[in-house]
C-alpha cells in the first residue's frame, strides 16, 4: 500500500458471518461496535505516545479544500518501532505515514487528510495504527472529528455543466415500441433564476419535454422530463432524438441532450 492511497476500514470475514446468525439486537450491536473499537495490542501501545490521540477539525466547508491534519507521537520504549500500517472506517480519510523504523526517544508522526465533498454534518473517524509489534490488532486507535457545514450547491455531485445548470447526464434511452417517461436530475448552480425549455419546433412528433419546475431559483434542483410515446411514431422514426435546451446562453451545441432508443430504425407501415 502506498503512502498516498485510500484506506479504509476491513471487516473481517468471521465478523460477516457473526452479523448473519440469529443474535439478537444487542449481541449484533456488540459486533458492529467491536469492529470500530477493536482491542488494542498493550505491547505495541506502551512504546507509542502520542501528543494527541484525538484532533478536533472544527467546521469545515463540504466545498471547501480537503484539509490535513498531524498526529506525533514518540517512541518511548526500548526498541525500534516500525509503523507497518493505518487503516481507517471511512474513505473520507486518506492517511499516509513514514515506514522508517523510529529508534528509542525519536518521534514520529502519521498525518491525515479529510474529503469533505458528500459528507455533511457531524463526523467522528476512527484510525487504526498498525506497527511491527503489534500483529493483527491495532497499536492505537486515534480519532478525527468535526463538523462540515454542507455545500449549497454540491457541484461535485453532477457530471455535467452546462453554464450554471447542472446535470447528472446528458442522455435518456428507451425501448422501442413501449410508452416511457425518464427524468434528468438538474441543479442551478448560478445566481440568477433560469428558466428551462426546449426547441419543441425540432421535435419529432413522438418525444415531448419538460422541465420540472421550468422555473429554478439559485441553488435549487429540478427534473429535465422526457417523454416517448410509440403511438405518435410516423413511417419513421429516429435512433437518436437531440433535445435543445432553451434558457441557456450557450451554443446550440453546448445546451443538447440527447433521447437514444435501445432497438434499431424501424418504419412503420
Amino acid at each position: 500500500m502506498n503512502m498516498s492511497g485510500r484506506l479504509i476500514l476491513a471487516i473481517p470475514l468471521f465478523s460477516i458471518s457473526v452479523l448473519t446468525g440469529a443474535q439478537t439486537l444487542s449481541e449484533r450491536e456488540r459486533i458492529i461496535d467491536s469492529l470500530s473499537h477493536p482491542a488494542v495490542s498493550e505491547t505495541a501501545a506502551a512504546v507509542m505516545k502520542f501528543e494527541d490521540t484525538v484532533i478536533d477539525a472544527g467546521v469545515i466547508l463540504e466545498d471547501g479544500e480537503a484539509p490535513e491534519y498531524e498526529f506525533v507521537w514518540t517512541n518511548i520504549g526500548d526498541r525500534t518501532v516500525c509503523v507497518t500500517n493505518v487503516t481507517t472506517t471511512c474513505g473520507c480519510v486518506q492517511a499516509s505515514f513514514d515506514r522508517t523504523p523510529t529508534v528509542p526517544g525519536e518521534k514520529s508522526s502519521l498525518k491525515v487528510r479529510y474529503y469533505p465533498k458528500g459528507h455533511p454534518g457531524k463526523f467522528d473517524r476512527r484510525i487504526f495504527v498498525y506497527t511491527d509489534m503489534s500483529g493483527s490488532r491495532p497499536a492505537v486507535i486515534l480519532s478525527l472529528k468535526g463538523d462540515v457545514t454542507p455545500a449549497k450547491v454540491p457541484v461535485w455531485a453532477y457530471r455535467y455543466r452546462m453554464g450554471a445548470l447542472l446535470l447528472k447526464q446528458k442522455e435518456v434511452k428507451f425501448t422501442t415500441g413501449r410508452l416511457a417517461v425518464e427524468r434528468i436530475l438538474c441543479q442551478n448552480a448560478g445566481d440568477e433564476d433560469i428558466v428551462i425549455g426546449a426547441v419543441t419546433e425540432l421535435l419529432p412528433p413522438y418525444i415531448s419535454f419538460r422541465c420540472e419546475p421550468q422555473r429554478i431559483e439559485p441553488g435549487e434542483k429540478a427534473e429535465l422530463v422526457i417523454r416517448y410515446d410509440p403511438e405518435a411514431v410516423p413511417a419513421r422514426m429516429l435512433n437518436e432524438v437531440p433535445i435543445i435546451l432553451t434558457g441557456l446562453n450557450l451554443p446550440p451545441s453546448q445546451r443538447t441532450i440527447k433521447a437514444k432508443f435501445e432497438e434499431p430504425v424501424r418504419w412503420r407501415p
